[in-house]
């Protein structure tokens, strides 16, 4: 075999060589490709379930776009005019109607919530509520829904709550500045009823922020022409349920 014959079988086999270690690295290449498809769904699939359990809602949370309002302890709404209030006290006697004279009163319910406040805004209408200088962005308040129907053919000038009375004997009356209520002004049509709404604002060292007992007294109340006095005011007595 002469020289020219021995270079060009050697230039072959090195070309071979070449080729195939080419080959088994576009093997090896397409492989990897195929295992790293694969994996990718299941690392996808982790960060979905991630995902999903960070948005778990609270079951307790109430939707503030929804008109529904908390109803149980430890349920909570966040409200764009107060911040976020939770209830956490409910009396123990919804729905109970005392007559008056004409008047029926029916004390819906009474709940003591926990509120705070997100914004200024809604620190500067807490402020405005209770007539407070300086409002803390965390407070108790008592809510108490009454509905005063008029069962009478002439219009009477309802006196509204005068007082509360706590578990531990301290008194809120109506011209504190923690309380209002916006039955203390209203004159209801005959035959007519309507929705009234007290709130108080709690005080560690006065009402106690979780009061066992509340006792609300009712004013007397006037024909709105005469104003002669047509009821003498209730008074109505109820334990606060602090659990569910």
């Amino acid at each position: 075999m002469d020289h020219k014959q021995l270079w060009y079988k050697n230039w072959m086999i090195w070309a071979i060589i070449i080729l195939g270690v080419g080959l088994v690295t576009c093997i090896a290449m397409l492989n990897n490709a195929r295992t790293t498809v694969v994996m990718q769904p299941a690392a996808s699939s982790k960060a979905k379930k991630k995902d999903i359990a960070v948005k778990k809602k609270d079951p307790n949370e109430i939707p503030s776009d929804s008109l529904t309002h908390p109803s149980k302890v430890g349920q909570w709404k966040n409200s764009p005019i107060i911040g976020k209030a939770t209830l956490i006290g409910l009396g123990a006697k919804p729905n109970t109607t005392i007559k008056d004279g004409p008047l029926s009163i029916k004390f819906k319910h009474a709940e003591v919530d926990k509120v705070h406040a997100n914004t200024e805004d809604q620190l500067e209408q807490a402020s405005d509520t209770f007539s407070k200088d300086n409002m803390p962005k965390d407070y108790n308040r008592i809510k108490i829904e009454y509905i005063v129907k008029n069962n009478s053919n002439r219009a009477i000038q309802f006196g509204g709550i005068k007082q509360v009375v706590y578990s531990n004997g301290y008194q809120t009356n109506f011209d504190d500045d923690s309380m209002s209520d916006t039955g203390s002004t209203d004159e209801i049509s005959s035959n007519a009823k309507r929705v009234e709404y007290a709130l108080i604002l709690l005080g560690k060292s006065t009402t106690a922020l979780k009061p066992s007992s509340i006792k609300i007294l009712t004013d007397e109340s006037e024909d709105a022409k005469s104003y002669d006095t047509v009821a003498d005011g209730i008074t109505f007595s109820e334990d606060i349920l602090y659990h569910g």
